[in-house]
């Protein structure tokens, strides 16, 4: 697997508020599914590939086996080939589009993104055709909630479930966040806001950034401020005749590391079998929030869908050096090994997770350099994309393709 830095100026959204259905990898898993922010048209620096036993490496370095130089060469290989083989899918596209219309069938490709306005929080919805162009709906689908009008500091703020057709927003602006049922011609339905409510003697959930699910059981993860710790929160989802309905999971409601104040978390996840969760912690000290090097939280998950608490892990320190601050931010899981942007350290960091532990890739190929601020994570088959929030330039390899981007 190879992680590549990847970089688009699509429609200046906040962080990690775009989605894509149709993508390859597990339905029902956010990571599968969730893109970088602004997900359109974009660059990247194949320079890193992952091992089996998720240890990274320079893939621009000729490898024991291989011919010289034919890691870095097959991002050519498989543009010559998306290049001979254009008209083929452009046929196909046809074909399966002609297809969905008798079926009546939603169409496989669509892209949502939010507004995150603070005066109605909204969602534009993208037709994606084959080549990668997007041609929007005629209209915004209104969330009934409130935005923030700036970046949630957050990934995987909306999230898409391509199996039960639905769509996850959060609305940080009025601490809510919404569903919406995806139609079969790509639009959205009415959605249902929950506002949400802490248990019994816990407390408030203040500031709704993060979102994920795995089947009918959905989280939220709360930023918290100076007074209010950051939190984890979890309901049952289900379609009745009445429409959606979500149903608070009682006892689901936990704090992350500090049980007094936020910690800036930026993502919540669900492991790939669907019996744990994963939150990121950067511990910016932003905004009242504890200051510190982060960490990779852990919990499982029952099957009532109720949270309990494993453990907190502290993101490993490259090189040792005890001064670096890592602050862990996005994340995807490939198979059993996490790959995690630190925003801090202008890292990619690899780390191992087995029944909940968490533990850095043992090895000085636990971490690859990216550009400055990573923060954006996602996996596609055996490819990892990094976006970086203040990168500069990102490469497709050295002296080849140099695009600028704007964060």
């Amino acid at each position: 697997m190879r992680i590549t830095t990847l970089c688009s100026c699509l429609l200046g959204v906040s962080c990690g508020s775009a989605v894509l259905s149709g993508c390859s990898g597990d339905d029902t898993n956010v990571g599968g599914n969730t893109v970088a922010p602004d997900s359109g048209v974009g660059a990247y620096d194949s320079s890193v590939a992952v091992a089996t036993d998720g240890s990274l490496s320079d893939a621009r370095t000729p490898d024991a086996g291989f011919p010289d130089g034919a890691l870095s060469d097959a991002p050519d290989a498989l543009i010559d080939a998306s290049e001979a083989g254009a008209d083929v899918l452009e046929a196909a596209s046809d074909v399966t589009q002609d297809v969905l219309d008798a079926a009546g069938t939603a169409p496989p490709n669509m892209l949502y993104t939010m507004s995150n306005a603070s005066d109605g929080n909204a969602v534009f919805a993208f037709m994606r055709a084959f080549d990668g162009t997007l041609t929007p709906l005629a209209a915004p689908f209104a969330t009934l909630g409130n935005g923030s009008d700036a970046s949630l500091g957050a990934q995987a703020s909306i999230a898409i479930d391509n199996v039960d057709q639905r769509l996850y927003v959060v609305n940080y602006g009025d601490g809510s966040f919404s569903i919406f049922p995806i139609m079969n011609n790509g639009s959205l339905g009415a959605p249902l806001r929950v506002v949400p409510t802490a248990d019994a003697g816990t407390p408030a959930l203040l500031g709704p950034k993060s979102i994920a699910f795995f089947g009918s059981t959905v989280y939220v993860l709360f930023e918290g401020n100076a007074s209010t710790p950051s939190m984890i929160s979890g309901w049952t989802v289900s379609l009745g005749v009445a429409g959606l309905t979500a149903t608070a999971i009682v006892g689901s409601s936990l704090p992350l590391s500090s049980s007094g104040q936020s910690v800036d978390p930026a993502e919540i996840a669900f492991t790939p079998d669907g019996k744990g969760l994963v939150v990121t912690e950067k511990q910016t000290g932003m905004a009242g929030s504890i200051a510190g090097a982060g960490s990779i939280d852990s919990f499982a998950v029952d099957a009532t869908g109720r949270a309990s608490k494993i453990g907190f892990f502290p993101t490993a320190v490259a090189a040792g050096d005890a001064g670096l601050q890592m602050t862990p931010y996005g994340f995807a899981f490939y198979g059993a090994t996490l790959i995690v942007s630190e925003a801090g350290s202008a890292l990619v960091g690899a780390y191992t997770y087995a029944g909940g532990d968490v533990a850095p890739v043992v090895g000085s190929t636990q971490f690859a350099s990216t550009d400055r601020a990573p923060c954006w994570v996602a996996v596609a088959s055996d490819w990892a994309y990094v976006a970086n929030a203040q990168g500069p330039t990102l490469r497709a390899h050295p002296g080849r393709l140099v695009v600028p981007c704007v964060p």
